[in-house]
């Protein structure tokens, strides 16, 4: 990197002054505006050089597992519990049965069961 290079995006204004009705008691202390630098010539990057063999970026190559067996029951959960953590302002919340499961129309019809007992 070119020692010219570090220079700030924005200076002070050297040609700014203090307003006449400026009162640092209320005010507060009086900082002088910042303007473009016309020294900053962005932010640094290495030229990049032409590289006639480069052959895109690597990827490791696949290659099958021997040993691989496809389990279906692999994620397969049975859930007996479920740990709530709850903070509630107004007491009398009551919450009973709950349903875990990853079939959407098997949700629906649970809530539409219990929405008829209550409504």
């Amino acid at each position: 990197k070119p020692e010219d290079w570090d220079q700030p995006k924005t200076i002070v204004d050297d040609k700014a002054k203090k307003p006449d009705d400026w009162d640092d008691e209320t005010d507060g202390e009086w900082e002088a505006p910042m303007i473009d630098n016309p020294d900053y010539k962005g932010d640094w990057k290495a030229k990049m050089m032409p590289n006639p063999k480069f052959k895109g970026e690597w990827k490791p190559t696949q290659i099958d597992n021997p040993d691989f067996k496809d389990d279906p029951n692999l994620y397969a959960r049975s859930i007996a519990n479920i740990g709530l953590d709850l903070w509630q302002v107004k007491s009398g919340s009551i919450f009973d049965d709950f349903i875990v499961s990853d079939d959407l129309s098997e949700c629906e019809a649970a809530a539409k069961h219990w929405k008829t007992l209550f409504d």
